[in-house]
């Protein structure tokens, strides 16, 4: 029989081990691609403490694949999956974040219940030199449980303290630990020698999601407003040299407050991180100040990560969602949260059928 009438009975007898094979699972612990010397997790396969997010940008929050990054896919087994298989990721600039912030409850209740929107959510302008501020705001996301009873799971790394004045600002990463988890060392960005591009250096660090096959490395940036338009061209070099760390990685997701708007930034004009390489997924015409009509926030990310993207991409007004006056906006800050909802797991029939003929399963 010729290869073209046997394709159609192949084509029937995969569809019908889909569906009445049951769940199976797939363990997806590849190797890791960020292959440098920066990473943890090539060596262990445990998960921290509690307190394991209190580093400052030395990697202390990492955790590990482990049977975190086992994934259970189905045929008919009477469990719809479909809502964790989306990596939710937003950049949150919380204007003057420190001590008389966090000592809000109102303030910290919005900024709770906003985060717990989100599976990373990159926090920049943490302003409190004792440290108190970030722990206390995943204390409280962490005070609670969902619409289906579980507990909410969050952790953090957060970076050094960053900025050329007095003024000192830290980076973090909030993330679920139910949907993610921290695959490489975070690293704040070490400027070339006899440069000072920065006024906060970007703080990276690569997140998987445990379900799928979502691998990005995140940069964040809180730009100066005045030097605005040479630090975003400059964010470019910042993935070129990600890529000589990060060996392999072709995923990039740079967010965060970029001041690209306004006098600081000719928005329509061209740039070093305006080029084929990048999709800017936060568009001119969105507004993520809370007191003016600019698009100052931005998430942009490489080409290889369109695929993942499902559309659902914005700024998430906290304001009308907790239908806020404008004292009680601004109060909890300056901006909005900017977002967008990745798919987990790109081409995931195809991979499980894939995985289910080499593993030699059938019905």
């Amino acid at each position: 029989m010729k290869l073209k009438n046997l394709l159609p009975l192949l084509f029937v007898f995969l569809l019908l081990t889909t569906l009445f094979s049951g769940c199976i699972s797939l363990a997806d612990n590849g190797t890791d691609v960020n292959d440098s010397s920066n990473s943890s997790q090539n060596a262990s396969n445990t998960t921290p403490d509690n307190n394991s997010g209190n580093g400052s940008g030395n990697g202390s929050g990492n955790t590990s694949a482990g049977l975190e990054n086992e994934t259970k896919t189905c045929g008919i087994c009477g469990e719809d999956l479909r809502p964790k298989t989306r990596v939710n990721v937003a950049a949150f600039n919380i204007q003057i974040f420190g001590a008389s912030k966090s000592s809000n409850p109102e303030v910290m209740d919005v900024l709770a219940k906003t985060i717990r929107n989100y599976d990373i959510v990159g926090v920049q302008e943490i302003r409190d030199a004792s440290g108190d501020s970030l722990p206390k705001l995943v204390d409280l996301i962490n005070n609670g449980t969902d619409e289906n009873g579980t507990p909410y799971n969050y952790d953090y790394v957060v970076s050094d303290r960053l900025g050329r004045s007095t003024s000192k600002e830290q980076y973090a990463y909030i993330y679920n630990k139910d949907k993610v988890y921290v695959a490489s060392e975070p690293i704040t960005y070490p400027e070339p020698d006899g440069t000072d591009p920065f006024e906060r250096e970007p703080y990276m660090v690569t997140f998987r999601s445990n379900i799928g096959n979502f691998d990005a490395l995140f940069i964040l940036i809180h730009t100066k407003p005045d030097d605005a338009k040479n630090e975003i061209a400059e964010l470019d070099r910042v993935v070129e040299y990600a890529k000589t760390i990060y060996v392999g990685q072709e995923n990039y997701v740079i967010m965060g407050d970029f001041n690209a708007d306004g006098s600081y930034f000719n928005e329509s004009g061209s740039s070093d991180l305006k080029s084929d390489k990048y999709v800017w997924l936060i568009t001119n015409d969105m507004v993520t100040t809370t007191k003016t009509n600019n698009t100052y926030d931005r998430i942009v990310i490489t080409k290889s990560l369109e695929p993942y993207v499902t559309g659902n991409v914005g700024v998430y007004n906290y304001s009308a969602a907790y239908g806020l006056n404008p004292s009680q906006t601004t109060a909890v800050s300056d901006h909005y949260p900017v977002y967008v909802e990745f798919l987990a797991w790109v081409g995931e029939w195809g991979r499980m059928l894939f995985m289910r003929m080499s593993s030699g399963i059938v019905a």
